[in-house]
């Protein structure tokens, strides 16, 4: 990484021996970073902040008194706000984390590939690029419209199915499928990559490398194993609901979608 020197970090965690370990984490990672402070409440941070200037706070949202969500949202209030990133032995915490414009967020104990995609996240901010989940070729919201009928083969004809009826587009064993809210299931030729590109881009969501969902038809959301997330669909006509998976790299851009 080119662009850390320089660079300088403010750490908020109560838990001291987790906020030494992500100091040296980070140092052994990038020796260029210069960690400013390394507090353990949240007025205290705050103070930090205002006197250093740091270009990132790695927040415990999890803090006696003030915590570390009530940070961010003094911080993101100010002129030149830092990156934030929270920290969090609990994932289903992760959603709130966006919800108050998170740059990211990390799970104790810390993991080195976190440190780093955190940070290469960051260091495309410095660039002045855009940040998108590697994985993903959304389409930018402020752009719908998008095919809103689709012809799908079934046996011998061909039906033609809007868009709007569409509950899910997944991959399986290298084939794409998509099933609708009446529970019918068509394999169909089109990549998701594709599909993402035809849809319209308001209601589709690509949550997964292997899924895209309607968001429409999105009833809640739920915290999942290994970092991750669960959205729970409507009933579908036969009664039944579809659980879909969101993959790390997505989680994000849920809040494009819903207000969180």
């Amino acid at each position: 990484m080119t662009r850390m020197k320089g660079v300088k970090v403010v750490i908020a965690d109560d838990e001291k021996l987790m906020a030494q370990e992500l100091r040296a984490l980070l140092l052994e990672l990038y020796s260029d970073l210069q960690i400013v402070g390394v507090v353990h409440d949240g007025e205290t941070a705050l103070q930090l902040v205002k006197t250093h200037k740091p270009d990132i706070a790695f927040l415990d949202i999890q803090m006696p008194g003030m915590t570390g969500l009530a940070v961010a949202k003094r911080l993101i209030a100010a002129e030149e706000p830092p990156a934030v990133v929270f920290a969090t032995a609990y994932d289903e915490y992760a959603l709130k984390a966006f919800s108050v414009n998170a740059m990211d967020y990390i799970l104790k104990p810390y993991d080195e590939a976190d440190i780093r995609r955190v940070m290469e996240k960051f260091e495309k901010m410095l660039a002045g690029t855009s940040v998108k989940p590697k994985e993903s070729d959304n389409k930018d919201l402020s752009k719908p419209g998008g095919i809103r009928k689709f012809s799908l083969e079934k046996g011998d004809r061909m039906e033609i199915i809007d868009s709007d009826k569409i509950e899910l587009i997944y991959a399986k064993d290298r084939l794409v499928y998509i099933k609708t809210l009446d529970g019918e299931i068509y394999r169909t030729k089109l990549t998701l990559q594709e599909y993402e590109g035809k849809l319209p881009a308001e209601c589709f969501f690509r949550c997964h490398r292997n899924y895209i969902v309607n968001v429409n038809q999105i009833k809640e959301i739920a915290t999942w194993f290994n970092k991750g997330y669960i959205l729970i669909l409507k009933k579908n006509a036969a009664g039944k609901s579809q659980e879909v998976p969101v993959g790390r790299a997505y989680a994000a851009r849920l809040r494009e979608y819903i207000e969180l």
